[in-house]
């Protein structure tokens, strides 16, 4: 059941970091402490020790988060709810949600007197994968991906384009560290005579300054290229936000692209006639959650063009309703996104249903995740019932993580990576979602909060200054088995040299001394009659 390799690993439990072995002992130490008088309450044990030294709902064997391979999947689960949702009638709720924030109804009659493009600049470079011959240098590229731009968005009449920015300290760190696979980063300089015809785009892109640079250089390029276009030509680059006419822009502090198109997109949404037209290309889940979630202080015209078409926005923000689209955010961070992993054994379909499923109680808790700066113990307790609920099976309505993995571990004989994440190691899950939510919750303002601390709210520095996750908050297993004391006297272990003994414990069968032992079960049990006795004589 509890079975891994013999690796010695380091991990942080609350603010030690211990280095441990994980085998199947840990387990075998409970069965052998649960057979002798040692003071072990097995469902105690199973429902609050992972009996793993990391989580495995939440994490692999080495530490790390599991990581979310079924993100994608969300787009499809939202459009078939869109497609399952039956036509608003006037009068209904969420027709006058759809009034009171100035989203009204959407026909397909309505013609956009504007159209307008957001486009994610990393994404189409990256499917510059396969440079065309004609690209030698750092410029032929620039042209090349203009062109590329302006054949995406050839009908329209504004096009925003918008780059991440690369920060050394930045939580996105550990996941670009994982697509390198090991390989070494190369730094090259971005100049318009840097030659790149033998250098392949995605080494080209392995160092993060190299990137950050490449970024600004494309941005300026786009502007340089498009200086006498009809077209408005907005780019947003390391902060500065710049275009081909006339505009202003405030200065910004976002890190991810992903949100620079929210506040871009709000921004055009307010210089644009109500009948305009928005499109957001980006293939990105993160994207249309974003976009979900803060639909209704966009044009009522919203779509994102995505791999597997085009997505309105506007049909699936009335098939989940308000609430739940403004909780979007932390649903997805909570249930599997980049920076904060996915359960095991859980995906989207099954997150997804809880939620639309959910009361009111779970959904503000997820709500408060995004606009509270701290997390409270009542909204760790509601997101508890929330995991309880994915985890159970039909019929069963248990809603403590305690008893539920106790449950599962007795009559559906869970493995580890099967059973929920123990109290200790959700809670600083929901720690790392809080920093992730915070950051989505100001997607549509320039100048967001400073991130939350990482070193207290579920991170820690490792020895090479490297962010980690922190598994969880308790040791894998109870003190008594982690500390469990054993003898290898070569006597009767009747004097107090034997370890046991001079700890008040019984021998056990894991201790190693001879089968002449007198500190045993059956001697201690004889042992405490014959006090018994001597107590009822002492009474006479």
């Amino acid at each position: 059941m509890f079975l891994s390799g013999n690796k010695k690993i380091a991990v942080k439990l609350r603010d030690n970091t211990v280095d441990l072995k994980e085998t199947k002992d840990l387990f075998a130490r409970l069965m052998v402490l649960a057979r002798s008088n040692r003071d072990i309450d097995y469902k105690e044990a199973i429902g609050n020790y992972e009996f793993t030294l990391t989580p495995r709902a939440l994490f692999t064997p080495d530490g790390t988060i599991l990581p979310c391979h079924d993100k994608s999947k969300l787009i499809h689960l939202l459009e078939k709810l869109t497609k399952e949702d039956k036509p608003t009638e006037v009068g209904s709720s969420t027709h006058q949600d759809a009034v009171d924030t100035g989203t009204p109804d959407l026909t397909s009659s309505d013609q956009p007197s504007r159209k307008i493009a957001l486009v994610d600049g990393m994404v189409l470079v990256q499917k510059l994968s396969k440079k065309p011959a004609t690209v030698l240098t750092v410029k032929d590229l620039s042209v090349c991906f203009n062109d590329r731009l302006m054949q995406l968005t050839r009908d329209y009449d504004e096009v925003i384009l918008v780059f991440d920015t690369y920060r050394a300290d930045s939580l996105k760190n550990v996941t670009r560290n994982k697509r390198r696979q090991g390989k070494s980063s190369i730094q090259y300089q971005v100049r318009d005579d840097t030659n790149i015809k033998h250098i392949p785009l995605s080494r080209f892109l392995s160092h993060d300054k190299t990137k950050s640079d490449l970024t600004e250089y494309l941005a300026n390029k786009t502007l340089e290229y498009n200086k006498r276009s009809s077209k408005l030509i907005v780019t947003s680059a390391s902060g500065i936000t710049r275009s081909n006419k006339d505009l202003v822009f405030q200065e910004n502090n976002h890190e991810e692209a992903d949100t620079l198109l929210i506040h871009q997109a709000v921004l055009a949404s307010q210089r644009n006639p109500h009948d305009a037209q928005l499109v957001f290309f980006s293939p990105d889940t993160d994207v249309l959650v974003l976009v979900t979630a803060n639909y209704d202080i966009m044009l009522k015209n919203t779509s994102i063009s995505m791999a597997s078409g085009v997505v309105q926005i506007e049909p699936l923000w009335r098939a989940i309703g308000k609430e739940r689209a403004k909780a979007l955010p932390a649903f997805h961070a909570f249930t599997g996104a980049d920076n904060t992993g996915r359960f095991s054994r859980l995906g989207k379909a099954t997150w997804l249903q809880v939620f639309l499923n959910a009361d009111e109680h779970i959904v503000k808790a997820l709500q408060m995740l995004l606009d509270e700066a701290h997390v409270t113990e009542g909204t760790v307790s509601t997101l508890e019932h929330f995991t309880c609920a994915a985890y159970s099976p039909k019929g069963i309505n248990i809603k403590a993580i305690p008893q539920l993995r106790w449950h599962l571990f007795c009559k559906h004989r869970a493995e580890s990576d099967k059973l929920p994440p123990t109290l200790g190691a959700l809670k600083q899950h929901i720690l790392r979602v809080h920093v992730q939510t915070r950051v989505w919750a100001q997607a549509a303002i320039a100048l967001q909060d400073p991130q939350l601390d990482p070193l207290q709210n579920g991170y820690f520095k490792d020895s090479d200054g490297m962010l980690k996750p922190v598994t969880t908050e308790f040791f894998p297993a109870p003190k008594a088995i982690l500390e469990l004391v054993l003898c290898k006297c070569k006597s009767d272990c009747s004097s107090g040299r034997c370890s046991c003994r001079a700890k008040d414990l019984a021998c056990t069968d894991m201790c190693q001394c001879s089968s002449q032992c007198q500190n045993d079960d059956d001697s201690q049990a004889i042992i405490y009659e014959s006090d018994d006795d001597d107590d009822d004589d002492d009474d006479v």
